[in-house]
């Protein structure tokens, strides 16, 4: 098993925050699944091919240009992932692992 830890943010001209919540936007969970899926595949070496994800809990909000980080633990078949804001606080945590597809 892996561990890696890593310091991100989204920034505000990413194209999906116009439209969610305009006037106040957040980021998307789809798009932060999106980074933790990318970063997977990048520090674990998580190989390409169906997934299945579980245990998603998403417990506040993230802002554009917030900073957060990313620990992702795994290898090439699953991980586990949380999210924190950079004072430790819980944004988000989950599993993901290959699965065929249905």
């Amino acid at each position: 098993m892996t561990q890696a830890s890593i310091d991100m943010t989204v920034p505000a001209s990413h194209p999906a925050l116009p439209g969610h919540f305009p006037g106040q936007p957040i980021v998307p969970g789809v798009v932060l699944l999106a980074l933790v899926h990318e970063q997977a595949c990048q520090h674990l070496a998580f190989a390409a091919g169906a997934t299945r994800w579980a245990r998603i809990k998403f417990l506040r909000p993230i802002l554009p240009d917030q900073p957060f980080r990313l620990i992702i633990d795994g290898d090439q078949v699953r991980f586990s992932f949380r999210i924190e804001t950079s004072a430790g606080e819980a944004v988000a945590r989950g599993q993901c692992r290959h699965a065929e597809l249905a």
